[in-house]
């Protein structure tokens, strides 16, 4: 009897591991989803000033401050305004437990007044803050 009741308690266990671990990433994808969500909107509204909040520390590592504006109101005068943005797939793409860092890939199908064109986010959590890394156009 008493080795029944550990397998029934050892197999609660097991389940509810795996159940929280998959709210997390969940959870992880809605919260990746929230922040794209933000920048559109922000991006929609012309705002550029604000869409900084939701980029990386490490984000103009690449290319200038300048010359990413200068890209998006290119890109704006090219295809037009956004009409809509709808999540394609996303993954986590790299995990480091030590330093409590995930990164994640995020793809979108964008429609533009003009055409329609697909985004791929690379997203940064590190600890409980998401922001954007880069952005492939």
């Amino acid at each position: 009897m008493r080795n029944l009741f550990v397998i029934i308690c050892s197999v609660l266990l097991f389940v509810s591991c795996k159940e929280t671990k998959n709210s997390r990433a969940l959870g992880d994808e809605n919260a990746g989803k929230t922040l794209i969500g933000w920048y559109y909107y922000n991006l929609g509204e012309e705002k550029y000033d604000d869409l900084k909040q939701y980029l990386d520390q490490d984000f103009f590592k690449t290319t200038t401050e300048a010359e990413f504006y200068a890209k998006l109101k290119e890109r704006q005068t090219e295809l037009g305004h956004i009409v809509k943005a709808v999540f394609r797939e996303g993954d986590m793409t790299e995990e480091n437990k030590k330093e409590k860092i995930k990164e994640f890939e995020f793809e979108y199908d964008v429609q533009y007044e003009k055409t329609a064109a697909v985004e791929k986010f690379h997203l940064i959590k590190r600890g409980d803050e998401f922001k954007i890394a880069k952005i492939d156009f």
